[in-house]
């Protein structure tokens, strides 16, 4: 009989893989007899020495897959998972890389991608009552409750987001103010960071600056014929004040924006001041303000009338520094296009003149005021008609000659997660001021009542629900959502 000497050098290696299987498994021959003998057990120990090899090759690949190929899978599984976000810090170097395999910063991570995807404006970190942290966006300006962070979770989050914004994470209790930036699905995003110390713990609050849509222009936001007609004259105007008042989260700063590049750049010299520059904008010289660095509005406004500006956009007119220095720079030759504060046009006028700006001043220098609110607009997969047109809209519709048959209301549906709305619609009113409103505001006994009446006799004050109205006409929202935007304490529209 014949033996093939590689045949035996293969059974032999198989035998040999066999023992030290065996071996590894602490089962030597004296100890096969002896479980014989104790236990009765037999057969297990030549099914090991059999099957040695197999077993072996199974532990390496194991082994392998737990020293090399377990970390490549874990790698590429986060680099598809978080491959659409990275984070800057507040000196816009790279933080909190793929290769961070930290929890509070998977949890980081995961927030603020599901926000820009949800279009969020703000996330809410709050001390839960029953421990852990509370989680909320505002979306479309309702604010929208998330899964709770556990407690430990929370806390660590919230200090991966001040490592981010350049804050100290061990400071719990002063309020700090901080930044940061990130490109999430190719698209910049810079956030702003406030913390304080409240009951429980720490709250914190970061405001989504560029997560929305691409930015529109003044064409785009929503203004009727009539008013962006006006609008677009104003901005030609050689000097005076252009006002856009409305509350915190109104789109005052994207009008804002539409207006500015409404201005040839070629023929105007146009400096803006803003807290912070959410937009970069080619021709215009854009400063910031850094309180932190004693560089404030009134400061930057009188480096910039220096500079021969012809246009001065101004963030936001908020002191009586500020609001004294732009009315002067409005008398004096320049055009200064801001926001400011305010529950509608007319109470514009009471705003500024608590900042320590007279009537007569405002009268000579403000051309246009423009109010606007944001409504949620109707779902496209769930609106259904109103059946009924209410009561009070009704004398509204039929005085304005607006037709109600594509008037809508909110259902509600897996598309927009239930709440019947989807994204927002901006709503105006414009006051213009002319010289027969210019004449009532120089008189002596002038009040904000009567120029409100005043106001009121021109329909100016009125036309934030008509411009509703026809919004809701259009089914792009619904009566129960202008009447939202509108309502004032005593029931009436303002």
């Amino acid at each position: 009989m014949e033996y093939n000497p590689v045949t035996l050098i293969l059974l032999l290696a198989w035998l040999l893989c066999g023992i030290r299987v065996l071996d590894k498994v602490n089962a030597s021959p004296a100890k096969w007899r002896r479980k014989k003998e104790d236990d009765g057990k037999h057969g297990i120990e030549w099914l090991i020495l059999f099957f040695g090899p197999v077993f072996l090759l199974v532990t390496a690949g194991k082994e392998f897959w737990e020293t090399r190929l377990q970390n490549v899978f874990v790698r590429v599984k986060r680099r598809a998972r978080y491959g659409g976000i990275t984070i800057l810090d507040s000196r816009g170097s790279p933080l909190y890389g793929d290769d961070c395999d930290n929890p509070a910063v998977d949890a980081f991570k995961d927030i603020f991608l599901e926000a820009a995807k949800r279009g969020a404006s703000d996330v809410f970190f709050d001390p839960a009552p029953e421990g852990g942290t509370a989680l909320r966006f505002r979306i479309d300006g309702i604010l929208v409750a998330q899964e709770p962070l556990v407690s430990g979770l929370g806390e660590n989050v919230i200090s991966a987001v001040k490592v981010a914004a350049g804050m100290n994470i061990a400071e719990k209790r002063r309020p700090q103010d901080g930044a940061f930036s990130a490109m999430i699905s190719g698209r910049p995003v810079s956030f702003r960071v406030a913390s304080a110390g409240a009951a429980g713990g720490e709250k914190l609050t970061v405001r989504l600056l560029g997560a929305g849509s691409a930015p529109r222009t003044l064409d785009e936001i929503g203004f009727s014929d009539d008013q962006l007609r006006l609008l677009k004259r104003s901005v030609s105007l050689s000097s005076g004040m252009i006002l856009i008042c409305g509350a915190t989260g109104s789109g005052k700063t994207t009008t804002l924006y539409g207006l500015i590049e409404n201005i040839d750049f070629s023929l105007k010299n146009v400096i803006s001041i803003e807290d912070p520059v959410e937009r970069v904008i080619p021709g215009v010289s854009q400063m910031e303000v850094n309180a932190a660095a004693g560089i404030t509005f009134a400061g930057l406004l009188r480096n910039a009338l220096r500079q021969n500006p012809d246009v001065i956009c101004l963030g936001e007119i908020r002191d009586e520094e500020t609001a004294q220095i732009a009315v002067h720079a409005a008398q004096t030759g320049h055009l200064i296009v801001s926001t400011i504060h305010g529950n509608d046009a007319v109470d514009t006028f009471d705003r500024l003149t608590g900042l320590g700006v007279p009537l007569r001043s405002l009268a000579a220098t403000v051309r246009i005021i423009v109010n606007q609110r944001m409504a949620r607009r109707l779902c496209r997969k769930c609106r259904a008609p109103l059946p009924e047109l209410p009561e009070k809209w009704r004398a509204i519709f039929a005085e304005n000659k607006i037709d109600p048959s594509g008037v809508c209301r909110a259902v509600g549906c897996p598309e927009c997660g239930g709440t019947g709305f989807q994204g927002r619609a901006a709503c105006f009113e414009m006051l213009v001021v002319d010289s027969e409103l210019r004449e009532e505001l120089e008189q002596e006994n002038v009040s904000l009542s009567k120029i409100r009446q005043f106001a009121q006799a021109r329909g100016a004050s009125g036309s934030l629900p008509i411009h509703g109205a026809r919004l809701a006409a259009e089914g792009i929202t619904s009566l129960d959502e202008i009447d939202r935007i509108t309502l004032s304490l005593d029931g009436d529209t303002i």
